[in-house]
């Protein structure tokens, strides 16, 4: 090879401004000879024959570096320019224009030329993230050749240069572990009168580090020789301990950039080649043998430091064989190591540069730049803040080499953040086994946790959550069930394989088979205990539920961005249900009913309720059962005080109840105890409100048929507690409240929506309702009176009531029973208030009495049917069928049931005149005026009644329908003396001294009263002969002022002698039909007479 090849190489070098202080001038290529290579010199000559062949100036000096010649031989002229060669390789211009044209495409490198960076140092960083592979090349081929200990002799060379040229002192080291620049130094000695100023300073240096008695591999404690006394003065110098103390103390203030720069080197090369790890490979050496972990790899091959991790690691969680506790100490400092530094893993280098420079640029190191990157991993980033799936996965293999799951302290970030909350609230717990990782997340919803503590754990627990192995407790328990049950792999871990893409789907597997009712018992109890204590830790948040959050990425993006807080991804979930994605909202689906029986997977109920579950669901929390009863209870106190003054509980729960309303699989108890009659009976239905209507239309139906009931007990059950959870919140019955939405706004707006609150206000509203709203509600009203246990206004206002009178009494029949007692002297204001109310809108329509359908309902087919026909039914009747039945019943036209029933509601009428609506409607001028009624509604004297039939008497009544109406209620009590509660307590005494044996009804028992009051043998007791007394005056006044026709045939046919008047009265008709036969004759007669 010619030497004008070489000389036009090192030339163009040279003229480059090689190092800081060397200057370049312009000069032809002669003035350049003492810097080339030239194997026609003869003191190079030994290398002429060796590499004279190779045209590439590095291929030149890697054949002369790495040549078999003994160094000591090599002349001194010929050293020194191989040692010139050398220090080029540090020079900024030199790599300038060494690297520009290879590696001008990757960004990465490109960013390394910059003045106010050392390049070299900046490109073996970057070294693992460069994607060209020519600049990778030529990057590898530098690092070759630099001086093994240019870290920590850059500023020597760089301030020596000229002193070194000058006096020829550059020298080779004759071994490739001694230092590089120790002969040079001796040399330089020799002409220390004649050195520059600036080059004795660094020569000081040097000593001061006694760099001529350091050996290569503790160079790093030359380089940290001021953090030695700074940091670590108790441990010995040059010590393993020493080395340790260091890299504890490595991104602390007032550590130097040389000295935290040799330390990555360091660790970059125990990363590479675990062999440069003295601690580990004294520590481990009888367990990687013994575990065969450098299997299949010859002696002198490196070895790198995860793969050694993993194997060790595997057969610690395999149970195999016990490794000693100085290799397990050992493996902790490692982990701990390559979490500290992204830059020591390949793969993060590789397959994260873009995402780092993107996302986590400028971010110091000690294990943030790590935990940025998974930061950006969860997919409640926007798509274009979410790191690449390459880096994704190197991220997994980090975290499984490292397997902070083990023990969290392996994390700087997690153990920086976290350390305060453990030492507070895990303080007893023992290290090791993910036992302290457990007891993190157990308290990421007490007062413990730190917002700190938590980011950082919730960050590393989304790459946990994604393997099952990683969880230890968990891994133990379940090991033999994952691999029998969910095809895991046998080992915990094998190096020589990549990343199963079905290990994410292990933990899937195993929940599936702890929470679905028809798999569960297949796992062990030990494995299904430790899958829920794992699914109640990680249902904080939907990004620790992988079977949730892979299937819901855009979802949660789209949808759910803004929801960060506790448990708020699924919340946001679950209420966009209908908006999902098909796949994720089978998920989401799926996991809502699983959840709606396991409070423990309810997070936002977890955290905002614990103290109050604790006070008022203590019983339910402590049961056995498979499906708990916490949340039903939690619903039925509700509107307790405690739960009342915590808003975010109180919110939480009311959010379970709306979003159950979307599937009523939602709600387990009631799934499981009705999906037999849902799927036979009301297949259609789609949300929770139509299988509900549903389901109580058939049971309201069975009701008032009295026939066998077609839903079973079970089912009833719960449908009435459902029933009942939705008269208490109108936001819980969606179609009254869409139907009402209007009339709430007119005459509800400052009502509140919970505790039947608004219900109660459109019920009380009657004719102001909308059409629309009346239809609904008259539905509603149905279900009430059907069924008077999911009457939630009613049941809470009279709990003590029914406590005192209906404590036997079956829930259905609760209004029957409280209406029994509502006259008690005892009974409390409020529950009667509610209990007139209800007896009011039961009088509106004979539908809410279903002891009237069931007493009446022949009788209102034979004579009502007429209404029933003309009328609309799916709203109130206003009162004309039980109108039409007082009619019969003053005719005495009427079944004895019938009439027993009717004479009973004419009673609760006639104490209080409001439970007849028409005659409150007809003579609602006269209560006002001549009664002067009391605003009260619970008033039940009947002394209103009593007022207007006196006023009637006396002719004050001026409306013709009110005089009519009240003349009809006198008539009425002729029939039956009940109907008139005033005679008959009245005279109760004599009623039950003389005329107990009579059946009620037809008049009976008042003329029995008649009968004697004028036996003169007998008599009655004075306030029953005067009450009776002023009752037949009303009876003759009516008589002689109201009878009609019909009256009069109603009398003549109910008289013993109707026989004899109906003979007389068909004579008399005969005798005018003959008369006027004879009188159109005789007329007749005189008409002809006269025209003729």
């Amino acid at each position: 090879m010619s030497t004008k090849v070489f000389t036009t190489v090192w030339v163009i070098t040279a003229c480059l401004g090689v190092l800081k202080n060397v200057h370049c001038r312009k000069s032809d290529d002669n003035s350049y000879k003492n810097y080339l290579f030239s194997w026609d010199a003869g003191e190079c000559a030994l290398y002429h024959k060796l590499c004279s062949h190779l045209d590439d100036h590095f291929a030149l000096l890697t054949c002369s570096l790495h040549s078999s010649y003994d160094k000591t031989q090599i002349p001194p002229s010929c050293q020194h320019k191989l040692w010139v060669q050398l220090s080029y390789l540090i020079n900024n211009s030199f790599l300038f224009h060494t690297l520009k044209d290879p590696c001008q495409e990757d960004t990465e490198i490109s960013s390394c030329f910059d003045p106010n960076v050392l390049t070299v140092d900046c490109i073996l960083k970057k070294k693992p993230s460069a994607t060209v592979k020519v600049c990778w090349r030529m990057i590898n081929k530098i690092e070759s050749l630099l001086f093994n200990d240019w870290q920590i002799t850059t500023n020597f060379i760089s301030k020596c240069f000229d002193d070194v040229n000058t006096h020829t002192c550059g020298k080779i080291p004759p071994d490739p572990k001694s230092l590089s620049q120790t002969e040079t130094l001796k040399c330089l000695q020799n002409y220390e009168q004649y050195v520059t100023a600036d080059c004795k300073a660094e020569i000081t240096v040097l000593y001061e580090m006694r760099y001529s008695n350091l050996q290569l591999d503790k160079i790093v404690f030359a380089a940290c020789n001021v953090e030695q006394n700074s940091f670590c003065r108790d441990e010995i110098p040059g010590s393993w301990l020493m080395y340790k103390c260091l890299l504890r103390h490595k991104y602390e203030n007032g550590v130097r950039k040389k000295c935290q720069d040799q330390l990555f080197y360091d660790q970059k090369n125990i990363a590479m080649n675990y062999k440069m790890s003295r601690g580990l490979v004294k520590a481990c050496r009888e367990d990687i043998r013994k575990f065969h972990c450098r299997k299949g790899i010859v002696e002198d091959k490196d070895v790198r430091l995860a793969q050694i991790l993993l194997c060790l690691e595997s057969n610690i969680q395999n149970d195999t064989k016990s490794i000693s506790s100085e290799c397990t100490a050992e493996m902790i400092d490692h982990r701990k190591m390559l979490m500290e530094d992204y830059r020591l893993s390949p793969e993060l280098m590789q397959n994260c540069a873009n995402d780092i420079t993107m996302l986590c640029r400028g971010i110091e190191a000690g294990g943030k730049t790590i935990h940025c990157l998974m930061d950006h991993a969860r997919p409640r980033r926007r798509k274009d803040r979410r790191i690449s799936l390459e880096c994704q996965k190197s991220l997994e293999m980090l975290v499984q080499e490292t397997n902070p799951g083990e023990d969290w302290r392996v994390d700087p970030v997690l153990r920086a953040a976290c350390k305060p909350v453990v030492d507070k609230a895990c303080g007893e717990i023992a290290g090791g086994n993910g036992r302290v990782m457990s007891c993190l997340m157990e308290k990421i919803h007490t007062k413990a946790m730190t917002d700190e503590c938590e980011v950082a754990l919730l960050q590393i627990q989304y790459f946990i959550s994604r393997d099952f192995k990683l969880d230890p407790q968990l891994y133990k328990a379940c090991k033999y069930d994952a691999v029998t049950t969910c095809k895991a792999k046998l080992q915990w871990a094998d190096a020589s394989e990549h990343h199963s893409e079905k290990d994410p789907l292990i933990f899937p597997c195993l929940y599936n088979y702890a929470y679905n009712s028809e798999l569960r018992g297949r796992l062990r109890l030990a494995c299904e205990e430790q899958v829920k204590r794992v699914m109640r830790q990680r249902a904080s948040s939907v990004d620790l539920m992988p079977q949730i959050e892979d299937f819901c990425m855009d979802d949660l993006a789209n949808f759910c961005l803004e929801n960060t807080g506790k448990g708020e991804e699924i919340l946001c979930l679950q209420s966009k249900i209908k908006e999902l994605s098909p796949k994720c909202k089978d998920i989401v689906s799926n996991f809502t009913e699983t959840q709606s029986g396991h409070i423990e997977l309810n997070a936002v109920i977890n955290t905002n309720c614990r103290g109050i579950t604790e006070k008022l669901c203590a019983s339910e929390l402590q049961s056995k059962k498979e499906e708990d009863d916490v949340l039903e209870c939690l619903i039925l106190h509700k509107n307790h005080p405690d739960v009342k003054a915590n808003v975010k509980c109180r919110a939480a729960i009311e959010h379970e109840q709306l979003i159950s309303l979307k599937n009523y699989r939602f709600t387990t108890k009631f799934k499981n105890a009705c999906k037999y009659n849902v799927d036979r009976f009301c297949p259609k239905a789609q949300t929770k409100n139509q299988v509900v209507s549903c389901l109580s239309e058939i049971v309201r139906n069975d009701t008032i048929n009295r026939r066998k009931h077609t839903i079973v007990k079970e089912c009833r059950q719960q449908l009435r507690s459902q029933l009942f959870q939705q008269k208490e919140n109108i936001d819980l019955d969606p179609d009254l409240k869409e139907a009402c939405k209007k009339d709430l706004e007119i005459l509800c707006p400052s009502i509140t929506h919970g505790e039947a609150a608004a219900l109660e206000c459109l019920q009380t509203s009657k004719g102001k309702l909308s059409q629309k709203c009346r239809k609904v509600l008259f539905v509603v009203k149905k279900q009430e009176f059907t069924d008077s246990g999911i009457d939630y206004h009613l049941i809470k206002t009279c709990n003590d009531m029914i406590d005192k009178f209906c404590h036997n009494t079956e829930p259905s029949k609760i209004f029957d029973c409280l209406k029994t007692h509502h006259q008690s002297l005892d009974f409390e204001k409020n529950c009667k208030v509610v209990v007139v109310n209800r007896m009011i809108e039961q009088n509106t329509d004979y539908r809410f009495n279903i002891n009237l359908v069931n007493s009446c309902k022949s009788d209102i087919n034979a004579h009502c049917s007429e209404i029933l026909a003309n009328e609309p039914q799916d709203v109130e009747l206003q009162g004309k069928v039980l109108y039409c039945l007082k009619e019969k019943f003053r005719e005495s036209k009427l079944t004895t049931d019938c009439e027993n029933e009717v004479a009973n509601i004419l009673k609760e009428q006639a104490l209080n005149y409001r439970l007849d609506p028409l005659l409150e409607k007809l003579c609602q001028a006269e209560i006002q005026t001549i009664c002067s009624v009391q605003n009260d509604i619970t008033i039940s004297d009947g002394q209103v009644e009593e007022c207007l039939k006196n006023a009637l008497l006396k002719d004050k009544i001026v409306s013709a329908e009110c005089s009519r109406e009240i003349a009809k209620l006198i008539e009425q009590t002729e029939v039956d003396i009940e109907a008139d509660p005033l005679l008959e307590r009245a005279c109760a005494f004599d009623l039950l001294k003389y005329c107990k044996d009579l059946e009620h009804g037809a008049g009976r028992r008042l003329k029995c009263l008649k009968i004697i009051s004028n036996d003169g043998t007998r008599k009655l007791e004075a306030a029953c002969e005067k009450e009776l007394t002023s009752r037949l005056e009303m009876y003759r006044f009516v008589a002689a002022k109201f009878e009609t026709l019909g009256d009069v045939y109603h009398s003549i046919s109910s008289s013993p002698s109707k026989k004899y008047f109906l003979v007389v009265g068909i004579s008399i008709v005969g005798i005018i039909f003959i008369f006027g036969l004879y009188c159109g004759h005789v007329t007749k007669k005189a008409m002809y007479v006269k025209q003729k």
